[in-house]
């Protein structure tokens, strides 16, 4: 065979500018994906706390051991708690101040101080399921909790005459806040909202969100 008649298999000059083009195409692609990752990770945990929440304070202010339903309130978190309250977090029974210990109970309480301004936290903590240790003694800059999927519940005491505001933080790896979260407001009748905020900020993504899927289900 002669030598000049074969040919060897190589890329053109334009060929391999096209194939880079192509390559630089699909990794702009991937990038884009991947940046929403994360959005739509915090939207997901965030519309879940909010939920769980809500469902918890449903439960809590409508137990009758809790809370005195046969007021024009039926059940107001703005009230101190009944004497019969308690929580039971981590096997330990934490009570309010007015709490005395019954012979007919198996119930038996020796950390007393659930009062008005902390009992939804420590009603929250009872309901809901986290790790390590739990505070309902400090402040709004204190996190109260870390739920099992990683969300950190802060500034959950304090529940003046009308209302609290909560927030919920998505991004809180080993119990450290890494931005301010998400606020949620609980009502003393139960009712919830989600404060609106500016557009391009956390807060204005939260109520975007709700409102979203308020629309959805009508």
């Amino acid at each position: 065979m002669n030598k000049q008649s074969i040919k060897k298999a190589a890329f053109t000059l334009a060929e391999t500018l096209i194939t880079i083009t192509i390559i630089g195409i699909v990794m702009a692609l991937m990038l884009r994906s991947i940046s929403r990752v994360n959005p739509d990770k915090d939207k997901i945990l965030f519309l879940k706390s909010y939920h769980t929440i809500e469902s918890a304070v449903a439960n809590i202010i409508t137990d009758s051991s809790k809370y005195d339903q046969n007021t024009e309130e039926n059940g107001d978190f703005s009230s101190v708690p009944l004497s019969t309250a308690y929580a039971k977090i981590n096997d330990t029974i934490y009570c309010t101040n007015g709490w005395e210990d019954s012979e007919d109970s198996d119930i038996k309480c020796s950390n007393p101080g659930i009062n008005q301004s902390n009992a939804l936290c420590y009603f929250l903590a009872e309901q809901i399921n986290f790790v390590g240790n739990f505070d309902c003694s400090g402040g709004s800059d204190t996190v109260n909790f870390v739920t099992t999927n990683g969300v950190c519940f802060k500034g959950w005491t304090g529940f003046g005459s009308d209302s609290i505001e909560g927030t919920v933080v998505t991004q809180c790896p080993g119990g450290e806040p890494k931005n301010e979260g998400y606020k949620i407001k609980v009502y003393k009748e139960g009712k919830m909202t989600v404060p609106s905020g500016s557009e391009g900020t956390l807060q204005g993504d939260a109520y975007r969100w709700i409102n979203d899927q308020t629309q959805i289900k009508n």
